[in-house]
């Protein structure tokens, strides 16, 4: 496993001495990842962001937990996978938490212009839908995260070769339903 950057073990550090700053900085290079990550485990917006919000409680509350092992980013991936996968658990009663960081309300994402990629974006996101859980976490995190098989591992808590053929089975499934609207 790889050493985690020094700049994320120094804000962590004053994260956990009550830096709500330091935090804030920690958090904000990945929070449109855990978005993104969520939208595809969700397949509801508002349930997405919810479950973002969540997260991210649970690494300002635990973020004694993390211990650098892995990167922080893949640290968050995983708090969000295993929220994903018990949302009653955590959403039984809707309570407020008052948090000390600065976390943006909505990521500003821009609208596609051309009804041709919208198009394409809505068959790409129906494939997607129709994978396994695991398949289509295991895809996003490798495709839009840029995560390798090492880290996506880690988050799935599985083996990088497992973490692998998640991926290719993923790419396999996505690539047979989206044949002909690739062709030229």
């Amino acid at each position: 496993m790889r050493d985690p950057a020094p700049k994320e073990r120094e804000l962590a550090q004053r994260a956990r001495a009550g830096d709500a700053e330091a935090f804030s900085l920690l958090l904000r290079p990945h929070v449109d990842g855990l978005l993104a990550l969520a939208r595809r485990a969700a397949k509801d917006a508002h349930w997405a962001e919810d479950l973002v919000q969540e997260s991210l409680i649970r690494a300002v509350r635990g973020i004694d937990g993390w211990r650098g092992a892995s990167s922080f980013r893949t640290w968050l991936f995983r708090i969000l996978v295993r929220l994903s996968t018990e949302p009653r658990r955590w959403r039984r009663a809707e309570r407020a938490v008052p948090l000390e960081v600065d976390v943006p309300d909505t990521l500003g994402l821009l609208p596609q212009d051309a009804a041709i990629a919208r198009e394409l974006s809505d068959r790409l996101a129906e494939a997607m839908e129709r994978l396994p859980a695991r398949q289509r976490t295991a895809l996003h995190l490798r495709a839009a995260e840029g995560l390798d098989y090492e880290r996506i591992a880690e988050v799935l808590e599985c083996s990088a070769g497992a973490a692998r053929m998640l991926v290719l089975e993923a790419r396999r499934r996505v690539m047979e339903r989206m044949g002909r609207h690739l062709e030229p």
